[in-house]
């Protein structure tokens, strides 16, 4: 019984997290725009900063989350843990990049550049799935098809061929 509190436990904790995280994510996109596009400097030192500490923020809340799902006798899937892992050095990388530069703004639109080239080949890749499905679709629907109008021309012929003979 122990075992199934402990991952009811840390499956509330994931899901507290992926609201969180989602949450995080969606504001740091916007505040990284805000940024870019704000002409006033001292407004956007301002969200630069923000940038920075939801970046933080982003990088505790994986983080933490990697070490609660690590913890224990019981499996996690492994790819969220990449994905998860991918993400915690993908921000501690922006930050850094943030950190060092001397033209923050340059560096926020390679950032944002960076998020929208991943966005970009997620959708393509998606693209891509959806078209090969819909062909292999097709083609079984082909299939199915022809081997129907052949086996009615095979009763057909064999009807025939017995009110023949």
């Amino acid at each position: 019984m122990d075992v199934k509190n402990f991952q009811d436990s840390r499956n509330t904790q994931l899901e507290a997290f992926k609201k969180q995280y989602d949450f995080l994510k969606t504001h740091y996109s916007s505040a990284l725009s805000s940024a870019i596009n704000e002409p006033d400097p001292a407004k956007q030192q301002t969200l630069i900063s923000q940038i920075q500490q939801i970046n933080s923020q982003l990088t505790n809340e994986v983080h933490g989350i990697l070490n609660i799902l690590n913890k224990g006798d019981t499996k996690f899937d492994p790819k969220q843990l990449d994905d998860l892992t991918n993400d915690l050095i993908q921000y501690q990388k922006d930050y850094d990049e943030l950190e060092k530069s001397k033209d923050k703004v340059s560096t926020l639109k390679i950032i944002a550049n960076t998020n929208a080239t991943t966005l970009r080949n997620a959708t393509l890749m998606y693209y891509v799935y959806i078209a090969v499905l819909s062909i292999l679709s097709l083609y079984l629907g082909y299939l199915v098809v022809t081997t129907s109008w052949k086996q009615s021309i095979k009763q057909i012929m064999s009807t025939i061929q017995t009110a023949q003979g």
